[in-house]
């Protein structure tokens, strides 16, 4: 078991070098958000090279406990204000899930062929792991949902920084570099820092929070920092670092796949993403003329990525990774409830009784 954890381990520190030298390049290339595109570029080319290199359970979940505390670091008093303005998407949030999830089960049916369960769960703007576990409890190909999800979160936290970046020039120095944050690795960052992961762990595993090893810690640092306990700030070296660790992390989902396997994969996850996307984009222009909100602001609470993900590239962004947090976290709750309420398992034809039927 020993030599198990220290293969994975050292294979997860391979996919954080190849991560860090990708995200490196596309640095020097000025590329937006180079750290998160350049991780999950180079390693999902490693990936299908078959370099040795891996991302399991085990390594995501303490980067995931990071991640949530630097997300919760991002929190602060005068938020609470802010949520007002936020009662107008998140009211209309559930509309655009059904609409999404509509159009891409549609699409899945009948464009993929998938079978009715595959195509349901792999529609739904659900988690990875959730729609998953859903789908096979239900006898859908749970590896083809896996792929499907991970191929468009690849695809959506890829495309969307080149969009801001062609839309908004001027947040190139943004997206240019490591989020900056304040503070250095002193005793009292430690000691916030490590206690919102370990309370945030426990109170997650207790309650059973979706993703608690990211929930948990993000909830606990987050309430420190809304109820002023705490002013604690993650230095922007660890961001950085967080930001390889989860583009490693994304990539990693194409270990063991074939090039062909891989294209086929993507190749059908990008029409399901083109949908989200324009639903997305349509939605938030809508309500950005309803509201004051940031457009910008809107497609990352509304986009289809992962909560982590997409929370992450609007810290790279300098917009407000509360907002998009909690249109995330609504998002998760309420797949998690809806999907599974409102799937359908296909019927058998119905027997024709007869009189030659009968005893």
């Amino acid at each position: 078991m020993n030599r198990d954890a220290a293969s994975i381990g050292l294979r997860f520190a391979a996919a954080l070098l190849v991560g860090g030298a990708g995200g490196a390049l596309f640095h020097a290339a000025g590329a937006p958000l180079p750290w998160v595109l350049g991780s999950m570029a180079a390693c999902a080319a490693a990936s299908v090279a078959g370099a040795p290199i891996r991302a399991s359970a085990a390594t995501r979940r303490p980067m995931a406990a990071v991640i949530g505390v630097v997300l919760g670091s991002s929190f602060h008093p005068g938020l609470i204000a802010q949520a007002r303005d936020w009662l107008v998407p998140l009211a209309l949030l559930p509309l655009f899930l059904a609409s999404a999830a509509l159009l891409c089960v549609l699409y899945f049916r009948k464009v993929a062929r998938f079978d009715p369960a595959t195509a349901y769960f792999a529609g739904m703007p659900g988690g990875i792991a959730e729609m998953v576990l859903m789908g096979a409890d239900r006898g859908a190909d749970e590896r083809a949902i896996g792929l499907i999800h991970g191929a468009r979160i690849f695809l959506v936290v890829f495309a969307l920084p080149w969009a801001v970046h062609l839309i908004r020039p001027a947040a190139e120095q943004a997206m240019a570099a490591a989020p900056a944050g304040g503070g250095t690795l002193d005793p009292a960052l430690l000691l916030w820092g490590g206690g919102c992961i370990a309370l945030g762990l426990l109170l997650g595993r207790a309650l059973r929070l979706p993703a608690w090893h990211l929930i948990g810690p993000l909830a606990v640092s987050a309430a420190v920092h809304l109820t002023g306990l705490s002013d604690f700030r993650i230095p922007g070296w660890i961001v950085g670092a967080a930001q390889v660790g989860l583009g490693a992390t994304i990539g990693c989902r194409f270990v063991g796949l074939t090039l062909a396997t891989l294209g086929r994969t993507l190749l059908l996850a990008a029409g399901s993403t083109a949908i989200l996307l324009t639903l997305t984009i349509a939605w938030a222009a809508a309500i950005a003329a309803l509201t004051d909100l940031d457009p910008v602001l809107l497609v990352l609470g509304y986009s289809p990525g992962g909560l982590a993900e997409m929370s992450m590239v609007a810290l790279g962004l300098s917009l407000e990774p509360g907002f998009v947090i909690v249109h995330h976290l609504t998002r998760v709750v309420l797949v998690l409830i809806g999907a599974p309420l409102a799937f359908r398992r296909p019927q058998p034809p119905e027997t024709i009784w007869t009189d030659r039927a009968c005893p």
